[in-house]
């Protein structure tokens, strides 16, 4: 390994992390997104000198963190992207210097990576994948309790996402016991940070107002947190409207009228605040009905208004079949398009998003929220439409983000559509209270504003 000069270098609000990051044992970097986390994660890497390390990342990303290296680092590494055993065994075996490794495969050779002995440095990119104490993948790589696991055997581990709340402010949990900062059990910190607002299907978790500034402290001390504005990146403003489109609900109707609880269900969930009902089979049925419902009108109104606007188009949506619907009627009247979902390759994504960036005849992209609302830069557009929307803020913000960073010169405008007297305005509801609750800890608290559209739909 030998030194170079890097083609990009860090912008000084980079620097300034890399200096808060590098010698602390761990840390989380909460930047958000569009700031620049990845090259302030390569800076921080150089500044240790190191040269033993593995970077965990969705497994679409793993392409970008290596041509990340090759912008901003100022050494010459052997990096490998982790594809098979084979490339994990390359690594254990000291021919590359740092790993790029999806979650998946982290979790499925974690007894490996544990063989491998002591490393410098391991980062967890889109740390939010490892919110969930109960999944196999947070027990695997971070132990039960979330301070062990792999990270044992680093000297330094690093969380890095823009969204360490994502769904909820107890998601903060599982970084604060990586990071060796509280010693409460799970419980023990709810009860002692939050008031648990009890629902039909789990919890939702208020944080208590006095015990904010200790809970605020706590974060802060262990991690740092910036927005575009903060570090002066003076990009264009957005704006977020509401849209709404007329469609066959008749579909929808009889779903209810073959589950007459679904509605009380739904109620119950809304008066609790709870989320976690999306995994009743019946309500994710009829989110699906929803979207196919909607999808139709919605792609009539998008061809319509694509023949007199020639900018570019950003469609995030949940559904395969919705979402095939409105690339298919976009084909149909001969508008370039690509779509892109969870089945998509990571090469088809690079394709996709190279098309969409480059070509002028590709006007518009279409893909799940989940696969395209990470690591893409989709600036060549200024216009969003949500076609559906993901029960998690972040999740939504993180799509955005994909068309409102650098590089972006002209003011973003965003939709949220949402199919008229339906559901959809209740997952709207539901949305900006979770939002305001986790924006009452980041210190920026937005009122949920109510919506009576259950009541004109069950």
């Amino acid at each position: 390994m030998y030194p170079v000069r890097p083609p990009y270098e860090l912008m000084q609000y980079q620097r300034d992390a890399v200096q808060r990051m590098a010698p602390r044992a761990r840390y989380g970097l909460h930047d958000e997104m569009g700031v620049g986390k990845t090259a302030t994660v390569i800076g921080a890497l150089d500044a240790l000198g190191a040269k033993r390390f593995y970077i965990v990342v969705p497994a679409h990303l793993r392409t970008n963190w290596i041509r990340e290296f090759g912008k901003f680092s100022a050494y010459q590494r052997r990096i490998v992207k982790a594809q098979s055993v084979n490339d994990v065994k390359a690594w254990q075996m000291y021919r590359f210097d740092g790993m790029v490794i999806s979650y998946e495969q982290a979790t499925k050779y974690e007894e490996m990576l544990r063989m491998a002995g002591p490393v410098e440095v391991i980062a967890f990119d889109e740390a939010h994948y490892l919110k969930n104490l109960n999944a196999t993948r947070t027990k695997k790589l971070l132990g039960e309790q979330a301070d062990s696991g792999i990270v044992e055997w680093a000297d330094h581990a690093w969380h890095v996402t823009g969204t360490p709340m994502a769904n909820d402010p107890m998601d903060i949990y599982t970084f604060l016991r990586m990071c060796h900062a509280t010693p409460l059990t799970a419980p023990e910190f709810v009860r002692r940070y939050f008031h648990a607002r009890l629902g039909a299907f789990s919890t939702r978790c208020d944080p208590k107002p006095e015990m904010v500034p200790e809970l605020k402290y706590l974060i802060d001390n262990n991690s740092i947190r910036r927005t575009k504005d903060e570090v002066g990146l003076q990009l264009p403003p957005i704006f977020l409207t509401s849209a709404f489109v007329d469609g066959e609900l008749e579909a929808v109707k009889q779903m209810l009228r073959e589950h007459p609880g679904l509605d009380k269900a739904i109620r119950n969930a809304l008066e609790g605040g709870s989320l976690s009902f999306l995994d009743n089979q019946h309500v994710a049925t009829l989110r699906r009905l929803l979207g196919e419902a909607k999808s139709i009108p919605y792609a009539h109104m998008l061809v319509d208004e694509l023949r007199t606007d020639p900018s570019k188009r950003v469609v995030f949506g949940v559904h395969k079949a919705a979402l095939a619907n409105i690339v298919h009627a976009l084909r149909q009247h001969q508008i370039g398009c690509r779509l892109f979902t969870g089945d998509s390759s990571a090469k088809e994504k690079d394709e996709a998003e190279h098309a969409f960036m480059t070509d002028p005849n590709c006007r518009v992209i279409v893909g799940n929220i989940r696969a395209m609302g990470t690591g893409l830069t989709l600036t060549s557009a200024f216009r969003i439409d949500m076609f559906e929307s993901d029960w998690s803020p972040a999740g939504n913000a993180q799509a955005i983000m994909r068309v409102h960073r650098i590089g972006q010169t002209r003011t973003v405008h965003g939709r949220f559509i949402s199919l008229a007297s339906s559901f959809d305005e209740v997952v709207t509801e539901i949305v900006a209270e979770k939002t305001a609750a986790i924006a009452r800890i980041e210190g920026n608290f937005m009122q949920a504003a109510p919506v009576d559209a259950l009541e004109k739909y069950v």
